[in-house]
Formats: structure tokens, sequence, C-alpha cells
């Protein structure tokens, strides 16, 4: 709402006291978890951190994978830069196999797939909107050069939501020893 200004005065910006949200409380040891990946597949030390965080609580879990989208969203709709079927069957594949697991320690577990331009977006995006206490994400090394043009993965998602981010360090899949073995 504004008013108008009076000879001599600049406008005046009035602001209701129902714009303000309050802030989320988060529990400590977290209810809701959203243990989600960017197509690689969850290692034993990333679904082990997600039990460890899950287990005070015995907290619901919700396994996310995610599909690469490629190119730009200024230009027309091109079918070839949407995730083709093998792999998404490949992303599905991902989520049941550490559905599987965490159903076999005993934890309540949803499973769930998106496709996005912006992985890290996305993951904040299921924080905010699902109110997850946690997420849990896999962090694969990278060289320094590919850490600075694609970005932090912890920090990306961060930054957009207020969900304490917990990034498990990954091994990267070396491919000089595939085809060396």
């Amino acid at each position: 709402m504004t008013t108008r200004p009076s000879p001599g005065r600049p406008w005046k910006v009035v602001m209701r006291g129902a714009a303000n949200a309050a802030p989320r409380v988060i529990p400590d040891p977290p209810r809701r978890l959203l243990l989600a990946s960017g197509g690689e597949p969850f290692s034993r030390d990333v679904i082990a951190r997600a039990i460890e965080l899950a287990t005070p609580e015995h907290a619901t879990i919700t396994v996310l994978a995610i599909a690469r989208v490629y190119g730009t969203s200024l230009g027309f709709p091109n079918p070839g830069l949407q995730p083709n079927r093998i792999e998404i069957e490949e992303r599905k594949r991902i989520t049941e196999d550490a559905a599987t697991i965490l159903r076999a320690e005993g934890f309540d577990v949803r499973v769930a797939m998106s496709k996005a331009r912006n992985i890290p977006k996305m993951i904040a995006r299921w924080a905010n909107a699902k109110n997850f206490h946690a997420i849990v994400v896999p962090d694969p090394e990278r060289p320094a050069w590919r850490r600075f043009l694609e970005g932090d993965v912890r920090r990306e998602i961060e930054r957009r939501c207020s969900v304490p981010v917990h990034a498990v360090p990954v091994p990267a899949p070396s491919h000089r020893t595939a085809r060396a073995g």
C-alpha cells in the first residue's frame, strides 16, 4: 500500500504485518529427510549418513532422483534435450535400490523423480515445498576448475533454502581404470 506524498515529501511505502512470514523451526533430529541425487547412484556412505540422521526420530525418508534437462529455457522445446527413456529408467533404479536398503532398516520411505535444468535448485524447491528438516546429497569428487564452473552442490542448495544440507563426499568413478582393467 502506498500513500500520496505531501508537498516536499517523498513517497512513503506502508507494509502490513501479515506480509512477513515467521521463521520456520527445524527440529534438530530431523523428522522428514530428503535423500537426493542428480544422477549419481547412492553410495553406502550416503545411505549410512541418511540412516544416521534419521535414526533418533525414526524419520520419514524421501528418496529423490533428478534427471538432467539440457539446453536453455529461452529456445524452442527440443525433445533431444529431454532425458530419454533409458536415463529415466536408470534414475528409477537408483531410487528403488536406495529405498529397498532403507526399508530393510525399518524406515518409512517414499520415492520420487523429477526433471530439471538446475539440479541444486530443484532439490531446494523440493525441500521448501515439502518442509523437509534435512537434506543428504552425494558430493562427487571433481577437479577445482569443474567445481568452479558447476558450483558446489551443498552451497547452491543452502543458498536457496534454510534446511541443513549434509553433502557426503563420494569418490569419482575413474574411467581410466575401467579401460585398463
